[in-house]
């Protein structure tokens, strides 16, 4: 479980090494508007430089068309925030999510990276739910559990399978 802060909060994961391969896990974050930013980051160089995949609950009963596009986004810290790719390349590093779950359960996670792409599932059968191409060439063996500034979440049944 992660606390609320000021600022973002990442928990790297200690003695595990993962730069390619699959990550699965499950999280918990709230129905609380522009108060819920859950994920993981990955690629960590250290607590300001790493890329992320992470969640906005709040968007997943949205009904304007605009929050639902924002529901799963993927960030390469420091260079590309959420707010530089919405505003320079808009949809293409977030993106909605058919049939989105109840933002109060459980969201079951599958992350795929490769050395150039990431790709998200919510269910191993389906679609990705948002396939971006990396924006860093930088690697680590650092991956950890990330919420955003002032977001608390918890995380659970976390496995990791490198390539």
């Amino acid at each position: 479980e992660m606390n609320a802060a000021e600022g973002d909060g990442l928990a790297v994961l200690k003695e595990i090494a993962f730069e390619t391969g699959t990550i699965e896990v499950e999280l918990l974050g709230e129905n609380s508007p522009g108060r819920s930013f859950i994920g993981l980051a990955f690629n960590i160089q250290d607590e300001e430089t790493f890329e992320a995949i992470y969640f906005r609950p709040f968007n997943f009963v949205a009904t304007e068309q605009t929050r639902k596009n924002h529901m799963v986004q993927y960030i390469s810290h420091p260079e590309y925030t959420w707010y530089k790719l919405r505003e320079e390349r808009t949809m293409e590093f977030e993106n909605e999510i058919p049939a989105a779950p109840d933002p109060m359960d459980w969201i079951e996670v599958i992350i795929k990276i490769s050395e150039k792409h990431v790709a998200v599932f919510l269910d191993e059968k389906a679609e990705p739910v948002l396939k971006v191409e990396r924006l860093t060439s930088s690697k680590s063996d650092k991956i950890g559990l990330w919420v955003g500034n002032g977001s608390s979440g918890r995380f659970r049944n976390l496995v990791i399978a490198t390539d």
